[in-house]
C-alpha cells in the first residue's frame, strides 16, 4: 500500500491526477468503484498511472 505522506509534491500531484482519472473513467462507464475488486481497481490505477506518467 502506498503511503502518500512519504511522496514528493510531484509524486502527490501525479497520484491525485491518476486517482481523478480513474474515477472519471468509472463514471464514464457508469461503474462505481465499489463494484470493482481491489485487484481490478489496482490494475486500472496502474494502467492510468502509466498513461499519465508517459504524458509528462
Amino acid at each position: 500500500m502506498m503511503d502518500i505522506q512519504h511522496l514528493t509534491p510531484n509524486e502527490k500531484d501525479l497520484f491525485i491526477k491518476t486517482l481523478a482519472e480513474c474515477y472519471r473513467r468509472l463514471k464514464a462507464a457508469k461503474i462505481e468503484a465499489k463494484e470493482l475488486t481491489k485487484d481490478g481497481f489496482q490494475l486500472m490505477f496502474r494502467s492510468v498511472y502509466k498513461d499519465i506518467n508517459n504524458m509528462t
